[in-house]
Formats: structure tokens, C-alpha cells, sequence
């Protein structure tokens, strides 16, 4: 257990601890990273999101007033919603584009999981490439849900979408994704 987890947010500040700061950022910053991946349609992308939203999520974890236990789990929840925040921002004409077709059109159900031979096969460098082969809202909103087990709830609030379009955009996304799979498997 890192020294990071006993400490309280003001911590940080009032004692100006460099070395909690610095295990925060050992701890947290490969993980981010790592969701970064998931989300970004480039490495490159990744790396510069990456960053700018640790950082990002950093400082609004030190300007909260109220003195908590830091919370590895909230921590990454905040860092994940600035990602897919800054995403949208740069593509916003892509989602109100894909809410209109999902409105649209109908698609069969695929449950991913209903075959566990096509992940058998899949590095997750593999899975990581077929999810950025989905468009980008796709790719946010399937990692959203089926991945870090936002509610469709949290998700509607998050990219501002009713959540009749959230229920058809992971239903889309993950007919895509396993048609994907299954294309090389």
C-alpha cells in the first residue's frame, strides 16, 4: 500500500509533501495511461490526453475544500470523465451524427461474452486496436459501460444524451466490436 493512500488532499498543500505528490503520481499516472489507451484512436492521442487530464484531475483533487481519505477509485472515475469530456469536445459533430443514425436503425443484440473463444486469441494490444476501430463515441461508450461499469445514467449525464440513445449506442457498439473480432478470428 502506497504512503499516498494516508494521506487526506490537504495534505498535499499544507505540508506541500512532495513525496506523496510523487507517490500519487507513481501510483496513478501508468494506470491512467493505460485507460487513456482505450479511449484515444491514436497512441499519440493518448499520451497527450493523458496527460493534460492527470494534470487536470490532479488540481481539481487539490482545490476540492472538503479534507478526504484520497480515493484511488474516484480518482480514476474523475480522470476518465475528463478524457471522454475532452474527446467529445474535439469530435462533437461525430456524436450528434451517430445518435441520429442509432435513432434510426435497429440492430441484433451481439453479447460479446456469449463466446469466450474470440477473446481466447486477443492480446490486449489486439483488443485495444479493435475498439479503436469503432467510431468515437462507440469506442467511449463501450468502454464507459462494459468496461468501467458506468450506469447508463452516469453516461447519459456525462455526454449530455438521453438514455434511450446510450441503450442504443452500446447495443451498436458491441454488435461492431464482436463483428470486428470475429472478422480475423
Amino acid at each position: 500500500m502506497s504512503i499516498i493512500k494516508h494521506y487526506h488532499k490537504q495534505d498535499f498543500l499544507a505540508h506541500k509533501d512532495h513525496s506523496a505528490l510523487s507517490h500519487l503520481i507513481d501510483d496513478q499516472y501508468a494506470k491512467c495511461l493505460g485507460i487513456a489507451y482505450r479511449y484515444c484512436k491514436s497512441d499519440e492521442q493518448a499520451n497527450e490526453l493523458s496527460s493534460q487530464c492527470f494534470i487536470t484531475t490532479l488540481k481539481n483533487l487539490l482545490a476540492e475544500e472538503e479534507p478526504e481519505e484520497f480515493d484511488e477509485n474516484t480518482f480514476v472515475r474523475q480522470f476518465i470523465i475528463c478524457i471522454v469530456k475532452t474527446i467529445l469536445t474535439q469530435r462533437k459533430g461525430e456524436l450528434i451524427a451517430d445518435t441520429t443514425i442509432v435513432a434510426s436503425s435497429k440492430r441484433n443484440e451481439a453479447n460479446l461474452f456469449s463466446d469466450s473463444d474470440y477473446y481466447k486469441t486477443l492480446s490486449p494490444q489486439d483488443f485495444i486496436q479493435h475498439l479503436r476501430k469503432l467510431n468515437t463515441v462507440q469506442q467511449i461508450i463501450y468502454n464507459l459501460y462494459c468496461i468501467d461499469q458506468f450506469t447508463i445514467k452516469d453516461i447519459a449525464n456525462i455526454i449530455q444524451h438521453h438514455e434511450l440513445s446510450i441503450k442504443a449506442l452500446i447495443e451498436r457498439a458491441r454488435f461492431n466490436l464482436i463483428s470486428s473480432i470475429k472478422s480475423i478470428v
